[in-house]
């Protein structure tokens, strides 16, 4: 089963992600903080994607994402933000999904990232 990187701190909404994903057969990594997820990037966890939210307590999403990007070239990056204000353009692996966003699809969405096994 794939894994992803979910960095998100409302417990709720990484719950329902969770399960969400889970029923999309993809198993999760939760990360409530920026660190946690910088943790997780740096280790040699193998991961499919990574999913970040904006409004991280700790840090700025945008610092885990920068991680990512270099640390996991290759890995696709699902941008989750509130703010009406655009995405900065960081490479054409990072898609945006804006807040609010239903849990089914964006497990649809990021099982649709993921090559098949």
């Amino acid at each position: 089963m794939p894994s992803v990187l979910l960095a998100e701190d409302e417990f709720l909404i990484r719950a329902v992600l969770v399960d969400a994903l889970s029923d999309a057969g993809i198993t999760c990594i939760e990360a409530p903080t920026g660190q946690d997820a910088l943790d997780v990037l740096a280790a040699d966890t193998p991961l499919a994607a990574v999913i970040v939210d904006i409004g991280l307590p700790d840090m700025s999403g945008e610092k885990v994402i920068e991680a990512a990007v270099r640390d996991r070239p290759d890995l696709p990056i699902i941008r989750c933000s509130g703010a009406s204000a655009p995405a900065p353009a960081m490479g054409k692996k990072i898609h945006v999904f804006p807040k609010p966003y239903s849990a089914v699809e964006l497990s649809k969405f990021v099982q649709s990232l993921i090559p098949p096994a």
